[in-house]
């Protein structure tokens, strides 16, 4: 299993690409009406909810060791605007 650390970096709070990001790794909620004037609702999950991680804390996800490269190559491609450490988990105390 492995932690994965990640902070937004100074001065890019305000970009897109940092919302897209994040509605990558966590998904969102979107609606709209149909003809029927009816609100509709969809949800598309994010990597967390795909893989079942679990989030440790506001910036921190433990990852299965299957996924990893998944993961890898997600943190990758933000490594413009997203600092990113992870760090292996050997033991889980209680």
């Amino acid at each position: 299993m492995r932690i994965y650390v990640y902070d937004v970096k100074a001065g890019l709070s305000n970009e897109p690409r940092r919302v897209k990001f994040f509605k990558e790794l966590f998904g969102y909620t979107y609606t709209w009406k149909n003809k029927n004037g009816e609100t509709l609702r969809r949800q598309k999950l994010g990597l967390v909810d795909i893989y079942n991680c679990e989030r440790a804390g506001d910036s921190a996800i433990l990852v299965q060791d299957e996924h990893v490269k998944t993961f890898n190559s997600f943190f990758r491609k933000y490594q413009d605007i997203v600092k990113c450490r992870v760090f292996v988990v050997v033991e889980e105390e209680i």
